[in-house]
């Protein structure tokens, strides 16, 4: 997406958060926390899109807000899940609501 979007550093209005756990390809579990922001208009956009973040944050990698943009809210907020989707698919031994792993 281009620089018209805004730039997240964390989804301020969350309306859906959870933890999954899953299996990399050596058969290690690892923990996912994935949470998805309410949509919100696209600031000065004359179209009138929506945009709705996104964020899947792997403990080993470092967490992207990502925006994915529709036409309305309910567009925007279907594109969303369709991504954290799409990504749940790709996981190996996949189970939503994991304990979150407590960090010393």
């Amino acid at each position: 997406m281009g620089n018209w979007l805004p730039q997240l550093t964390f989804i301020e209005d969350p309306i859906a958060d959870d933890f999954w756990s899953y299996e990399n390809d050596d058969g290690v579990q690892h923990i996912a926390r994935v949470t998805i922001g309410r949509p919100a208009p696209i600031p000065n956009d004359p179209q009138g899109n929506w945009y709705c973040p996104l964020c899947i944050q792997h403990r080993e990698t470092q967490s992207e807000i990502l925006c994915r943009v529709g036409v309305g809210p309910v567009d925007a907020l279907v594109n969303a899940t369709r991504v954290a989707s799409d990504h749940f698919h790709e996981l190996r031994k996949v189970s939503p609501r994991a304990q979150p792993v407590k960090r010393p």
